[in-house]
């Protein structure tokens, strides 16, 4: 019985060990954010006036446009159902990482309402997205 419980802990904290590592090298935040992270990440980058926007677009060109911006940790993977349902769908689907999340750049600024109501409005102009927008949050 003792030999059993040793193995079982064993195996959970190997298994645990696991999962930390598999965690850190998947979280896109920790990544140097160079044209080496930039090459695995999905979807596309954008050059704007704060830095590079991670985004991904989808859907038919002439679908009616609906841009997924995420909340406060999680990047744009956390839309990866509704952005996949709503482009089936027939939508026009933006979704991108803010600033200081996934693979957006980090600008040394303050990270306020007034940067991200400008990396949307530069994202919208640079993509030429034609309004309206329905944006959801």
């Amino acid at each position: 019985m003792k030999k059993l419980l040793a193995a079982l802990i064993a195996i959970l904290l190997i298994a645990g060990i696991a999962l930390i590592v598999v965690y850190e090298r998947a979280d896109s935040e920790t990544l140097p954010l160079d044209a080496a992270a930039r090459s695995i990440a999905p979807g596309e980058f954008v050059q704007l006036a704060d830095g590079f926007t991670h985004y991904e677009l989808g859907g038919p060109d002439d679908g009616s446009v609906v841009i997924l911006v995420h909340g406060f940790s999680v990047p744009f993977y956390i839309w990866d159902t509704t952005y996949e349902e709503l482009t089936t769908s027939g939508y026009r689907v933006l979704r991108y990482d803010l600033y200081g999340r996934g693979y957006s750049d980090r600008p040394d600024t303050a990270y306020d309402g007034a940067l991200f109501e400008r990396q949307i409005v530069d994202l919208i102009e640079a993509l030429e997205l034609e309004e309206p927008i329905e944006i959801i949050g």
